[in-house]
């Protein structure tokens, strides 16, 4: 207000000023100069800015005439379109009446006693055509004849039947009531409604919600979202980063900001996280070895200083990882310091994936942790007898049940090698342990988790040892985990979990068919039916958890 009051003071000042002075002039002329003065001022006295009428209408700017048809057209437009869906929904209703009064028998009967009836070609689409029985007329003429029943599309309501599948769409609005449902809840309604093209050229795909009448984009709940880099570049940066390539080396590959791919990282790592999350649930196992491997964030323990000391995530670091040698499948991960509240928190997001009933044969090191840990969260609460009859009953405690089993591998060092190796079973009855071991070919050992340390160490470039791609912070290094382990599950084929083929599949030209049909650990562990790419993967929107 204060501008536009100053505004129009300095114009009032510039009209009078102009005006005044020009008046002023003309009056105090000598006789010989009035001609020229008078010439002078048939001229504009000023500038074409500083008049009145220009300043009043920049100030107040005339209101244009509003589209008084506009509003009626569109409203005749919709009751023309609502009254056609209504005769459309009539006219269904009204025919589908009229087959279920007829009924299903007397419409064939119809189509037989009527022989001058245009006979229904058994190549339509609408037609299902049936095996012809020997007491029926083998002829052409007489199988056409037979009038069959047309196999509808399934639809939710009048109009033309859905051809853009979005059984595995969900509704991204959190306010839905919707939200997080698939194809096979009854709440779930999604349909195709359009596409766009991007900057980029990229044709995506729009999807309409008619529970909450909401439009989202196919890459909404996705790391693409609002993204402006084409999605092919971010997919190979990603790969790039869960193959062992560093944050700076990828961004120099792609000329881009460290900045830029951190942003990327983070957003595929909590998708990967959320992912794995949903995916492995109720796993039934037969044993998990369990093991941990160090790194460092920032700083090594050593070097830290004392005020260095007092930020809790520099220092050493520890990756908890639980590994299942059969499926070749990390269960649970989990970043912390080498403490028992850490342990127990491990084994909680282990116990979480695992199926009710589901007691693997657990194996780890010689970490006293672990004893006081699995008892705490794989235990069962008991009431131990009191003894005589006075006094008080004794206070509930855990006690390992029946079907819990661990044991523990202890590694003796000499000059920092290993000279022998001992087991010991803590929990479990020795016969059962060894039965299980036998089935398979092996002995109680922590070998397989052991290797898969030494992938995640090729894998993530913050594991590298001796480098200058250590984390600097957490958050990055658990989602940087979280990437390679979900790449490593659904997208890597593993060598040792390829199955013979029953019939060798022969190649093009000419080489040798195919013998192997290669897996990856997520299709060993029935998680999924074929591999994945890194798109599909991080298109792949994550539904709510139940409950």
């Amino acid at each position: 207000m204060k501008l536009i009051a100053c505004l129009i003071v300095l114009s009032l000042v510039f009209a009078f000023w102009s005006s005044g002075f020009t008046s002023s002039t003309m009056s105090g002329a000598p006789g010989d100069q009035v001609v020229l003065e008078q010439l002078r001022s048939d001229q504009p006295p000023a500038p074409a800015w500083w008049t009145w009428d220009i300043w009043a209408e920049w100030l107040c700017p005339p209101r244009r005439k509003p589209r008084r048809w506009r509003r009626l057209i569109i409203l005749l437009y919709k009751l023309k379109r609502w009254y056609r869906q209504r005769v459309r929904r009539r006219r269904f209703l009204q025919r589908e009446w009229q087959e279920l009064m007829a009924g299903t028998s007397q419409a064939k009967q119809l189509s037989k006693d009527a022989p001058s009836a245009t006979p229904l070609s058994a190549a339509s689409p609408t037609i299902a055509p049936q095996p012809i029985s020997s007491k029926e007329p083998t002829s052409v003429t007489a199988a056409q004849e037979v009038a069959q029943e047309p196999i509808r599309p399934t639809r939710r309501g009048p109009g033309r039947p859905r051809t853009i599948p979005t059984a595995h769409r969900c509704c991204p609005n959190e306010k839905c009531s919707a939200y997080g449902r698939l194809g096979d809840d009854p709440l779930h309604d999604i349909v195709g409604c359009g596409t766009y093209t991007t900057v980029h050229g990229e044709v995506r795909q729009m999807y309409l919600c008619k529970v909450c009448k909401k439009l989202f984009s196919e890459t909404a709940g996705t790391p693409f979202f609002n993204l402006k880099t084409p999605t092919k570049t971010i997919c190979i940066a990603l790969q790039e980063l869960a193959e062992g390539l560093g944050i700076r080396a990828v961004a120099r590959i792609h000329g881009v900001e460290p900045d830029t791919v951190l942003e990327w990282l983070k957003r595929a790592g909590q998708h990967c996280e959320m992912l794995s999350q949903y995916m492995m649930q109720e796993l039934n196992v037969t044993q998990v070895q369990l093991d941990e491997l160090w790194t460092f964030v920032r700083k090594k323990e050593r070097m830290l200083k004392e005020w260095e000391k007092l930020h809790s995530e520099w220092g050493d670091t520890w990756v908890w990882v639980a590994f299942d040698p059969v499926h070749k499948l990390v269960i649970a991960v989990l970043v912390g310091e080498r403490t028992e509240e850490d342990a127990i928190r491990f084994l909680d997001r282990l116990r979480s994936r695992l199926a009710e009933a589901c007691r693997p044969l657990l194996t780890s090191d010689s970490l006293p942790h672990y004893i006081k840990a699995i008892l705490q969260v794989f235990g069962v609460w008991i009431r131990p007898r009191r003894k005589g009859n006075r006094g008080r009953f004794p206070k509930p405690r855990r006690a390992p049940s029946e079907a819990l089993k661990y044991a523990t591998v202890h590694k003796k060092r000499k000059k920092g090698r290993v000279v022998s190796v001992t087991t010991r079973i803590v929990y479990g009855r020795k016969e059962e342990i060894l039965a299980l071991l036998e089935s398979v070919g092996q002995k109680i050992n922590t070998s397989f988790v052991e290797r898969i340390n030494l992938t995640l160490r090729h894998l993530i470039s913050r594991l590298h040892r001796k480098t200058l791609c250590f984390s600097k912070k957490r958050e990055y290094l658990v989602h940087h985990l979280h990437l390679a382990l979900t790449y490593y599950h659904f997208t890597r084929y593993h060598a040792s979990l390829r199955v013979k083929l029953p019939e060798p599949i022969p190649t093009r030209g000419n080489g040798s068919p195919k013998k192997w049909q290669q897996r990856t650990p997520a299709m060993a562990a029935g998680l999924t039916d074929h591999r994945w790419s890194l798109r599909e993967l991080l298109m792949c929107p994550v539904p709510a958890m139940p409950g």
